[in-house]
């Protein structure tokens, strides 16, 4: 979460997603955004066109409107097995016929899953185009999912789950939304846990395939050199895509529970810990998104922000401290990450919540909301670098419903930010109170420096990875 949070800066995220509910005001122009037509196939398809005459090249980007969230019980991960599979065989090909045929034709084949959405790609330079988009079609189209490759795929998952406990930051991660979540669909990752990797069938992946996998629930970026008549090519690759019914999957709200606790995972062998902070963050949509963002980025994600100040420069506790977010359809998780030595891990989290509850008490500043406009306002162009970052974006805020009028009037949204609107932000969707708290340390150097922070409860972290 943190560093998706953090690292993505090209994507949606890091310049903060105005919803549409707030009216933009003061002087900035619309921003034009590179042309694009959109288009809707009988099946029931949507396709972004986006030219690029720049570079002999073509992307294609696939967002299923489906992700981990839509997991059964119990089959936690099926989605990232499903996506990983995609391309380990076809009715035509074998996984290592369709690796060779993509090589040929230097290009590859990838696919992510999120919570609330899954993005297949591929790219080729412009005269391969036509050999990409047929397998491209067919990876997606038709895959087998051979028992071989899930049996593959199972160990490496499995393998690379244990691997986990060894990169702590990942592992504190991992473990954070469960913490948070508990049962609710956000609460696992597309990886799965190791015990419904070991009951997953190939029976589970076609299931969820065959559920989540359809033109209506699917939009296509087609990105750069191409003319009318590629177009149609694609048209006619997709066109047959079967339409069917799709189980989107309700996601419920946020899990209601109250006060501050601690969860402390012992691995004793560790020589610093990983904490994590977390709290209910806002779904994408908000009015408020981009105040959030502002104080997102005041309270403690840059070089000068007042965790980093607090927390590294004065009392030199971390190399770095960071705030994050991860909205959703559904309000994502909102939280806080630092590191620490073990012998410092008790001061590190109660500083950190006293920075924090103190932020949330008194707010911003009006100089602090003038330097991070102006940050925002400079990290926007970064935003449209390349045609796939812009199509990466539009495919992003289509699954939220927010329309790119919202890329347009960015600047005016910026502008029209507030010391007393971020404030607002603050009071409402920030808070001090209801707070879980992840440590990822030896318990012999931190289980009683936690116990004034809130109920400490303990477990090896061996129980995870079972």
């Amino acid at each position: 979460m943190k560093r998706a949070l953090i690292f993505l800066a090209a994507l949606v995220t890091a310049v903060g997603c105005a919803s549409g509910g707030r009216k933009p005001s003061g002087g900035s122009a619309a921003f034009q955004i590179r042309p694009y037509e959109t288009q809707v196939l009988p099946n029931g398809l949507t396709i972004l066109w986006i030219p690029d005459q720049s570079l002999p090249y073509v992307s294609l980007q696939m967002m299923v409107r489906t992700g981990s969230a839509q997991d059964p019980a119990g089959k936690e991960g099926v989605s990232g097995m499903t996506a990983a599979l995609l391309e380990r065989g076809t009715a035509r090909r074998s996984a290592p016929q369709i690796s060779e045929d993509l090589e040929q034709i230097g290009s590859g084949f990838g696919a992510e899953v999120q919570p609330d959405y899954t993005v297949a790609a591929s790219s080729a330079l412009s005269f391969n185009k036509d050999n990409m988009l047929t397998l491209f079609q067919e990876i997606l189209l038709k895959p087998t999912f051979p028992q071989a490759e899930l049996e593959r795929q199972r160990k490496n998952s499995l393998a690379g789950l244990q691997k986990l406990a060894d990169r702590p930051e990942d592992f504190s991660e991992y473990l954070m939304p469960r913490y948070l979540y508990g049962a609710h669909p956000y609460g696992h990752s597309a990886a799965g846990t190791p015990t419904s990797l070991k009951g997953m069938t190939r029976a589970d992946v076609q299931n969820y395939y065959k559920r989540h996998y359809a033109p209506s629930n699917s939009v296509l970026a087609v990105v750069g050199q191409y003319d009318n008549a590629w177009k149609q090519k694609v048209i006619e690759a997709f066109q047959g895509w079967n339409t069917k019914e799709v189980d989107k999957g309700e996601v419920p709200d946020f899990p209601a529970w109250s006060g501050t606790e601690v969860l402390l995972v012992d691995r004793p062998d560790l020589n610093q810990a990983q904490i994590q902070i977390g709290f209910k963050g806002v779904p994408r949509n908000v009015p408020e998104y981009l105040d959030i963002r502002a104080a997102l980025k005041i309270l403690g994600e840059s070089f000068g922000s007042r965790l980093f100040d607090e927390i590294r420069v004065k009392r030199g506790l971390t190399y770095g401290i960071y705030s994050w977010f991860d909205p959703r359809l559904k309000p994502g998780p909102m939280g806080i990450y630092t590191f620490t030595r073990a012998e410092k891990i008790g001061e590190t989290v109660t500083e950190t919540l006293n920075t924090y509850r103190q932020f949330v008490k008194n707010g911003v500043t009006d100089e602090e909301v003038a330097v991070v406009k102006a940050l925002m306002r400079g990290q926007f162009p970064r935003t449209f670098e390349t045609p796939e970052t812009l199509a990466r974006q539009l495919l992003i805020l289509n699954r939220y419903g927010i329309g790119p009028e919202y890329l347009q009037n960015y600047l005016a949204a910026v502008d029209a930010i507030s010391k007393s609107s971020v404030n607002a932000a603050i009071k409402k969707y920030f808070d001090p109170d209801n707070l879980r708290i992840l440590v990822y340390a030896p318990r012999k150097a931190s289980e009683e420096s936690l116990k004034s922070v809130g109920k400490v409860q303990v477990k090896d972290y061996k129980e995870f990875l079972r």
